[in-house]
């Protein structure tokens, strides 16, 4: 069995997952949309490390990709519905506050302001989940003695803790 990274046993922790699959905007030139994404994300990388954001990442999923999963479902018979979204993003935090922190930079708040044009968010798709991450760059982690580290089930699905903030309102796009 490959050595593992968590050589205490310590548990790591509960680590959300938010994710939003967007649509984007089709009557944009495609360069126009990625000049837009790529200054975009250049900006609000800082804002949400700053605020307590673990991992902020996007994934794009242009059409030609799409397509090749739906080839692949045709091939293997497997069944799959094949998600139509444009781009997905994703953040890792801790808690309710970070994402509230986000909410309420103001220089978070003015570049939300500017995604109208580049952004479709109807029928925009919100997940929320904790991770566990079992390999890391090919070695196996979070596992001591043959079990997983983390928290029970039971303890993970307490959402209770993560409003730590004075104001829970909703949480950041």
């Amino acid at each position: 069995m490959p050595a593992t990274s968590d050589d205490t046993g310590v548990s790591p922790g509960r680590l959300l997952r938010m994710t939003l699959q967007v649509y984007g905007n089709h009557k944009n030139k495609p360069e126009d949309n990625e000049a837009f994404s790529r200054d975009y994300l250049a900006k609000v990388a800082g804002i949400h490390a700053r605020n307590g954001i673990e991992m902020y990442q996007q994934i794009f999923t242009p059409a030609p990709y799409r397509a090749a999963l739906d080839e692949m479902n045709r091939r293997g018979n497997r069944g799959w519905v094949i998600d139509d979204h444009d781009i997905t993003v994703e953040f890792y935090f801790r808690s309710f506050a970070e994402l509230q922190k986000v909410r309420e930079d103001p220089e978070f708040q003015a570049l939300q302001a500017a995604e109208g044009p580049y952004v479709n968010l109807v029928h925009t798709v919100v997940t929320l989940g904790w991770v566990e991450k079992y390999v890391d760059a090919g070695k196996v982690v979070n596992v001591k003695d043959g079990k997983s580290t983390y928290p029970p089930w039971s303890e993970l699905q307490d959402l209770s803790a993560l409003y730590s903030v004075q104001n829970t309102s909703t949480p950041a796009q």
